[in-house]
């Protein structure tokens, strides 16, 4: 078995499509590593590492090309490679691309040279290549765009090392403006497939040849398309906190894309109306405000289906919630499981919903990351003053509400908390953002009742929250 974990880190220094200037600089490196000297040999990694280099060369990357790496000199040399070609290139794209086998001890991860053949711990630094060295390499770059795509195997192809037999590898701190994606979620594994690639490859390198398609739903299609046909054995996992546009394959839309994107007739009209500032699912026409050229809905989140039209489970007991929490999968809820509160304050999510790969948001839209969260905040004052600005009129108390001077219309819609309680709805709101703090946890904003103040603070990700998007 094999299984895949992709890491995408996506450094990034403006929200405008940067991929479609053709004299921008684009460098890959692409390692494949099949032929494992100690354990098993696997079947795929150099065929899906030597078919993305063809891909990527069609895109115009400069492509570094690394088979079979014997050691980890080896790999730390073409490492070094490539961040001598992309250090202080401004607005260079990167993006590096490796299958092979790869093994976390003690939650560090590390990626395997053929050679080998750990025996104990100490082993791993000195013939393995720790993770950590290619995430420093990113961010001392200073180039634009970093992408970085991890093909490995989650299951240590090597003994036990005592606690660190956890199955798959660690989450890792990915550089700001991260755009993370899982082959697999976390703690399963992927079949190594029985054709020239694996499966998540086979469906990535269809979807870089899209036209049109930026980099968001270039992997919701392949997440999508792994899912159906795994039949949701294999469900690939995006956690992001990008807002840009980076297209790989760019067409006659995404060249106007931008402009467009302030037009709110683009939104399909539907059955559902907005109420109280709750916005209708999945593609309403819907209130906006602008935030720097940015739009954002006036409402809460009422969605019940995910973008590709999957339905989003509803927890309808405190066990319905448990559960969820306990297997990681998204669920939403009425506040006090009451219908009446969806009128006025819409569904609470919890934080798989937010991230699940379908896309929570309907399409031309993203659920807000934190650095967003953060731009809206600044606009209106800070995190001292923006409250007043930002809450609703109304459902507050009397000494909470706000004079939505914004437009965003902010509602005290309360949250669930872990345990299946619901506490404080006209008293606070709370907001999710897309951005993940740890393993376990996620940012949220925090508008508390009796100030103006904003809290910028991390949740367990099992909690339900209100959840506001932001237009493509």
């Amino acid at each position: 078995m094999k299984a895949k974990y992709i890491i995408i880190a996506l450094l990034l220094f403006s929200q405008l499509a940067v991929a479609q200037d053709n004299s921008i600089r684009k460098v890959a490196l692409v390692i494949g590593i099949r032929a494992y000297q100690k354990v098993a040999p696997l079947q795929n990694s150099v065929n899906d590492a030597k078919d993305m280099a063809v891909v990527l060369k069609s895109k115009g990357f400069k492509v570094i090309e690394i088979y079979d790496a014997k050691t980890k000199r080896d790999l730390q040399d073409g490492i070094r490679t490539y961040y001598e070609k992309l250090h202080g290139g401004g607005s260079a794209v990167g993006l590096l691309y490796y299958s092979g086998h790869g093994i976390q001890v003690d939650g560090v991860n590390y990626l395997m040279p053929t050679t080998a053949d750990p025996q104990i711990k100490a082993d791993m630094d000195d013939q393995c290549l720790n993770m950590d060295y290619i995430m420093q390499a990113l961010e001392q770059a200073s180039n634009a765009l970093n992408i970085f795509i991890i093909d490995a195997c989650r299951n240590s192809p090597f003994r036990s090392f005592g606690r660190s037999a956890e199955k798959g590898l660690s989450m890792v701190n990915a550089p700001r403006g991260s755009y993370i994606v899982y082959s697999t979620k976390p703690g399963s594994v992927a079949s190594d497939g029985t054709g020239r690639n694996g499966l998540f490859t086979s469906k990535l390198l269809k979807y870089l040849n899209t036209p049109d398609l930026n980099i968001e739903q270039v992997f919701k299609k392949v997440a999508n398309d792994v899912s159906v046909e795994s039949g949701d054995a294999q469900r690939p996992w995006i956690s992001s906190d990008y807002t840009g546009d980076f297209y790989f394959t760019p067409g006659k839309i995404s060249l106007s894309k931008q402009q467009s994107m302030s037009n709110n007739s683009l939104l399909a009209k539907s059955e559902n109306t907005i109420s109280k500032g709750i916005a209708a699912n999945p593609e309403a026409p819907v209130e906006t405000f602008d935030v720097n050229g940015k739009l954002w809905m006036s409402g809460n989140f009422n969605g019940t289906r995910f973008a590709n039209g999957d339905e989003i489970p509803e927890a309808k007991s405190v066990d319905d919630w448990k559960k969820a929490a306990i297997e990681k999968k998204p669920v939403w809820c009425f506040y006090n499981n009451d219908l009446a509160n969806e009128k006025s304050h819409g569904k609470l999510y919890n934080w798989y919903a937010v991230i699940d790969p379908r896309g929570l948001a309907p399409a031309g839209w993203h659920i807000a990351t934190d650095s967003e969260w953060s731009e809206l905040i600044t606009s209106f004052g800070g995190a001292s003053a923006a409250g007043k600005k930002l809450k609703s009129k109304t459902e507050w108390n009397t000494i909470g509400a706000g004079n939505n001077e914004s437009g965003m219309e902010a509602l005290p819609s309360g949250i669930r908390n872990s345990s299946g309680k619901f506490v404080n709805q006209g008293v606070d709101a709370s907001f999710w953002s897309s951005t993940e703090s740890s393993i376990y946890s996620a940012w949220f904003r925090y508008f508390p009742c009796c100030s103006n103040n904003i809290d910028r603070l991390s949740s367990k990700k099992d909690y339900g929250m209100s959840v506001r998007c932001v237009r493509d």
